[in-house]
């Protein structure tokens, strides 16, 4: 059957055997028949099934050629289109993508290599500053390389200075707030303090700056710290009955009342009076400062003997433990008329240099130098005017032992140059004495702030976060202290300033201080230091578990705790302006009034008394007639130092008062609405 379909055509018949070559073709038996026309029969069938077989072999042909033609032609007009055949087209196509792909490709290495060039830049160590990773190193590294990849914002206002490994140890935040290790601690101090059970503010003062014969602000880069002289500025002395009487300096709401602003009054026959005053404080700014009344050098302010440190009137954390806030007076307000207090003025001019910002750059050994433009300070230092050093105390047997846990540069909640500089019709803030005295009120008081190192350990543990959590206050006693380093530079008598955007300066800080003016070591520079870290003013803290303990923060809802709230400043007994012998005492009646109207009638949330009351009589007996939910007193012992009338030679500065209302805002403003400041005469009424 398989020969059927040759060409050649079917054999010749055979003799003999085509029986079963029949039987097997046709299907039939061959026996019986005539062989050769058996034959015949068969080779005839054979023909005509090669005929039909044939035909079907061309029309399978014509189809398989049809297919073949259409299919080329299919290619041929596509290829006409185009304007090319397909493999040119395909070459075309990739002559064409590997520049694209060999630019993306260089693109793609040089992003990824700057990319973590950065990462390693912001990660390492800086030898010549001796900044040096901590033993937790690693998990310092994992903790900011976990949140480099997050997109988290990085610090880059916050010089974090790292942990000297000869000064740190495992977990050392936990020891800080350890209530045993604290609780020894406190009784160590107790005994060795006279009785406070914490560190005690104290001040290393500095002389005056001097220049190099020319305009130039003379080197101070060689001061040795035997040149300073350090004071002593104990709290709240005159009413406790034996040492172990004194309460921690974090016992009441803020640090404010332990910060050393003014004398008691029982010591003005001594220092003069506040209003209608005639002595210069320059003449006793020494016996002030607490260097000639004791033989341990405890006295009342340091401001008029080192008129660069700042005369602070509230320190308080934020509330999520970022930064510390600084409520910070100008003291040469007090005392303005210059023909009778020349003195005064002129030692004071540094007060006005704190609020004028300056650019700072680090430079080897951990030393600081003035930049001569704010391009060319770090970034964290392009306007600042304080190095803020943190640190805190460790017992060991017998021995206490400092901790720094960082230092980072001020910051200004606003620039207080540029604010003055908007004004219109506003003078420098520096005049000169021919000019009279300054007028401008709104430079009394002004805030600065001081970020807290973001220092995180291996195990997640933050120094912020202790802090907003106030686990670092324990029975009213802080761990945590603020050190305060001025920058010291001569105040600008320019209204235009130095370092604001858009306004051309006629100050030249090249000549004044050169392009390698090095400020001081910290030991050599006069400072304030053991300033508390008290527990912030927020109220509204979720419990986060960390580990073996349980922190709180802030509440991060983008709504307020208050709608209205209001600050008052009030004394028990007072004096109006310009009166020395008549004290008017009733401010309690008036007070509970006050009280009773805003918080009944009126709709306030919250009111918060800033008790300026000097004495034992305080107006705590009325204050605790109100929930504490609704009534804050707040203990605010600066005193006034200027009480003479608005129109007098030498009017008054109401510094206390612009003070406190400025810390009220800054403290509880984050958590309200809205925030009213009244006297306590005076009722708020809607319509």
């Amino acid at each position: 059957g398989a020969s059927v379909g040759l060409e050649e055509g079917p054999p010749a018949c055979p003799r003999a055997g085509f029986s079963v070559v029949h039987q097997t073709l046709t299907g039939g038996p061959g026996i019986g028949r005539d062989t050769r026309s058996s034959c015949h029969e068969a080779r005839q069938h054979l023909l005509e099934l090669q005929s039909r077989n044939h035909g079907y072999n061309r029309r399978r042909q014509f189809y398989t050629d049809l297919l073949v033609r259409a299919s080329m032609y299919r290619r041929r007009s596509q290829s006409s289109r185009s304007g090319a055949s397909p493999r040119s087209t395909i070459g075309e196509f990739r002559s064409a993508l590997l520049p694209v792909l060999l630019v993306a490709s260089i693109w793609c290495f040089i992003f990824w290599t700057s990319l973590w060039f950065s990462l390693y830049d912001s990660l390492s160590d800086d030898v010549d500053d001796n900044r040096l990773f901590n033993r937790r190193g690693k998990g310092v590294l994992a903790k900011k390389l976990e949140q480099f990849l997050a997109g988290s914002p990085s610090p880059e206002t916050v010089d974090v200075r790292r942990w000297e490994e000869s000064t740190i140890e495992d977990s050392v935040l936990r020891r800080m707030v350890d209530p045993d290790s604290s609780s020894k601690l406190q009784q160590f101090l107790k005994q060795s303090s006279g009785g406070y059970p914490n560190l005690i503010i104290e001040a290393f003062l500095e002389t005056a700056l001097e220049t190099d014969g020319t305009e130039r602000l003379a080197s101070r880069a060689s001061n040795n710290p035997q040149d300073l002289v350090r004071t002593a500025y104990p709290y709240n002395r005159e009413s406790a009955s034996s040492n172990f009487d004194k309460q921690g300096a974090c016992s009441r709401v803020g640090a404010q009342w332990t910060l050393p602003t003014s004398h008691p009054p029982a010591l003005d026959k001594i220092f003069d009076r506040n209003v209608l005053r005639k002595e210069n404080m320059y003449d006793h700014r020494h016996a002030l400062a607490g260097i000639s009344i004791e033989k341990n050098n405890s006295g009342f302010c340091p401001v008029d003997a080192d008129p660069f440190l700042p005369w602070l009137h509230d320190v308080f954390p934020s509330g999520d433990g970022s930064f510390i806030e600084l409520v910070i007076s100008n003291k040469r307000r007090c005392n303005t008329d210059p023909n009778k207090f020349v003195s005064d003025l002129i030692n004071l001019e540094p007060q006005i240099a704190l609020m004028q910002p300056v650019p700072v750059k680090r430079g080897g050994s951990g030393r600081y130098v003035l930049a001569t433009s704010i391009d060319d300070a770090d970034k964290d230092g392009r306007q600042t005017r304080f190095i803020c050093r943190f640190h805190s105390s460790i017992l060991e047997g017998t021995t206490l032992r400092n901790i720094e846990l960082g230092e980072t540069l001020s910051t200004y909640s606003y620039n207080p140059e540029h604010a003055n500089y908007l004004k219109r019709g506003s003078k420098p803030i520096l005049t000169s004495l021919e000019q009279g005295h300054d007028e401008q009120i709104w430079n009394a008081v002004w805030n600065a702030r001081c970020p807290v190192p973001q220092f995180v350990e291996g195990d997640g543990l933050t120094l912020q976060a202790f802090i907003a959590s106030g686990k670092t206050v324990l029975h009213g006693v802080p761990s945590v202290y603020l050190d305060l380093v001025p920058v010291r530079t001569p105040a600008r008598r320019t209204k235009e300033g130095f370092g604001i955007p858009g306004v051309k300066s006629t100050f030249d800080p090249d000549l004044v201080w050169g392009d390698d003016h090095y400020l001081p070591p910290v030991q050599a520079s006069g400072r304030l230091v053991n300033i508390p870290v008290c527990l912030p003013p927020t109220v509204e803290r979720p419990v986060i578990d960390v580990g073996d303990f349980e922190l709180t923060r802030p509440s991060e809802r983008k709504d307020k705790t208050h709608f209205l709230v209001g600050c008052v400043w009030a004394a028990h007994s007072f004096s109006t302006r310009g009166q020395t012998t008549i004290s008017d005492q009733s401010t309690s009646s008036r007070l509970l009034e006050f009280l009773t109207y805003h918080t009944s009638i009126a709709g306030f949330d919250h009111v918060y008394v800033y008790d300026n009351s000097l004495s034992n009589r305080t107006l705590q007996h009325v204050t605790d007639l109100f929930p504490r939910d609704v009534v804050t007193r707040i203990p605010w012992p600066h005193r006034v130092c200027n009480n003479n009338r608005p129109m007098h030679s030498n009017p008054g500065e109401r510094s206390s008062q612009y003070a406190a209302e400025s810390s009220c805002r800054a403290r509880y403003g984050p958590n309200t609405l809205w925030m009213a400041s009244l006297d306590v005469g005076i009722k708020l009424s809607f319509r």
